[in-house]
């Protein structure tokens, strides 16, 4: 049988963007949502009958919370932008189970506006 999984988490972060010709590129603020999908099926429980721990995205979350992004860009090697901090967290996850299947949605902000990026399997 297929399952799917949702969980989601937040952190609290500054960054600027280099290159960027807009207001961006001053150091400035956001509450980041991260929303994750995992997909995969009731064979691949493991002994605790759990598909994938929900307790991992707070572990990458916890490592952003309340810093300058800046002053992860060796992590990420770029920009934090949406795209980037999408693919970071996606990248970490499936490390995590590269057999399953993963969805990502990051928010950059959620009012007054409500835009993301996502990427991954499904």
């Amino acid at each position: 049988m297929k399952l799917r999984l949702h969980t989601e988490g937040w952190f609290d972060a500054a960054h600027n963007l280099e290159n960027y010709p807009g207001d961006c590129k001053n150091l400035h603020g956001h509450t980041y949502k991260v929303e994750v999908w995992i997909e995969g099926n009731d064979s691949q429980l493991d002994d605790a009958g759990i598909l994938w721990d929900f307790g991992k995205l707070k572990e990458l979350t916890s490592k952003l919370d309340h810093s300058v992004l800046g002053n992860i860009n060796i992590i990420l090697g770029c920009n934090a932008t949406a795209e980037n901090l999408c693919k970071w967290f996606y990248d970490k996850i499936k490390k995590y189970h590269p057999e399953l299947g993963f969805k990502v949605r990051v928010y950059e902000q959620l009012e007054p506006k409500k835009s993301y990026c996502e990427c991954g399997d499904f």
